[in-house]
């Protein structure tokens, strides 16, 4: 695990490298190792962020990165933004076949969430995830069970070994790039904010203002992406999944950065979203997410939907040094063993006892969501 001064460190000039022109140089970049924070970004997939702020480092007077350190960066950011340009001709091609097949389509995370960025070739990409939903049905998916077996039957039909699951099921990689084919953008553990959840981001979709058409960089295609509200209860539900069930990085909360900062959110879209959060079980990770981006990252208070938590933000803090992007570099629990079922169910077991203070009700409603969601599997699969 990294020293808790160097943590310090690197998330010092995380928030120079979000904002290098609002900002002088940190004094830590005079003591800075240039090549340890590149490992740093590639943990937490935000090479293309921080070189926001490296690219600036040549006018330092001592410590500034050698000729060798720019130029491994500069290859590992090249290589994101070839892969970005991949990504986003296959988005726009995965959208236009679901649209030609008779389905509507809207982009989560991913390439969508890039167009916020200033360079949005800068962040590290991942798969694909779609959400899709047949024409002639209404966006009520929570209760509309013969549209999500429409989804399932018509994936199946590209893979037939292909296994849905709960909010989403993958089909074959298109260009070699994975996509996840959603029917339901994503899920809470415990029954009644799930359902609040479904319904609210239903809503939300079936709204004239609830989408809009994107045209990707360098005019590579269209898609159509969500929203400013269903965004913020979408990403924020999409963090808590990650940190109770894999681990969650610093990209997922990148994105979120740069959601808020993309958005003059006033006083009653505040109070609504405030609301929706609380009855969705969202209030909390919330005010961990605003902690760690007002006070690590700098980012204005006045942009932040809900008020920072520091207990819940400490936390949040911990779990992202220690995994990494999607917990891939947790060495906490069972290092060195085979990656078995077994061996997975006890690191999740393991996981829920020491989230449990923070997120009661989600550690609690896990097992028997595992063995309602085994039950669903069987009857979808």
């Amino acid at each position: 695990m990294t020293e808790p001064s160097t943590v310090q460190d690197y998330l010092q000039f995380l928030s120079y490298s979000l904002s290098p022109d609002s900002q002088s140089v940190p004094s830590c970049a005079e003591r800075m190792d240039w090549a340890g924070l590149l490992q740093f970004a590639e943990k937490q997939s935000v090479v293309g962020v921080y070189w926001q702020g490296v690219k600036l480092m040549g006018e330092l007077e001592t410590n500034r990165p050698s000729e060798d350190d720019v130029m491994d960066w500069m290859v590992e950011v090249s290589k994101i933004a070839k892969r970005n340009r991949k990504v986003n001709a296959t988005a726009v091609k995965v959208v236009r076949d679901f649209q030609q097949k008779g389905f509507k389509t809207c982009v989560l995370k991913g390439q969508g969430n890039a167009l916020l960025y200033p360079d949005p070739l800068s962040r590290t990409p991942g798969d694909i995830d779609i959400y899709v939903h047949p024409k002639g049905h209404g966006e009520d998916w929570a209760n509309d069970e013969a549209a999500v077996n429409q989804i399932i039957g018509y994936c199946k039909g590209l893979d037939a070994s292909a296994r849905a699951v709960y909010h989403h099921i993958d089909i074959p990689a298109v260009d070699k790039v994975p996509v996840e084919v959603h029917y339901r953008p994503t899920w809470m553990n415990t029954p009644a904010h799930n359902r609040r959840l479904q319904r609210t981001l239903a809503a939300l979709l079936s709204q004239a203002e609830g989408t809009k058409q994107v045209t990707l960089l360098e005019d590579a295609g269209q898609i159509v992406v969500p929203g400013f509200r269903f965004n913020v209860i979408f990403q924020l539900s999409h963090i808590l999944n990650h940190l109770l069930h894999e681990g969650v990085g610093l990209r997922q909360l990148i994105d979120y950065y740069y959601l808020l900062r993309s958005h003059e959110c006033q006083e009653d879209e505040k109070a609504w979203l405030n609301k929706e959060l609380k009855n969705c079980g969202l209030w909390r990770i919330s005010g961990a997410v605003s902690w760690m981006l007002a006070i690590e990252l700098g980012l204005s208070k006045a942009s932040l939907v809900t008020p920072p938590n520091e207990l819940y933000g400490m936390q949040l803090m911990r779990e992202m040094m220690a995994g990494g992007n999607f917990g891939k570099y947790d060495d906490r629990l069972l290092s060195g063993v085979s990656h078995s079922k077994l061996v997975a169910n006890l690191r999740r077991l393991v996981r829920d006892a020491r989230m449990m203070v923070y997120y009661p009700s989600e550690c609690i409603w896990e097992p028997w969501f595992r063995l309602w969601h085994w039950m669903w599997r069987k009857k979808h699969n």
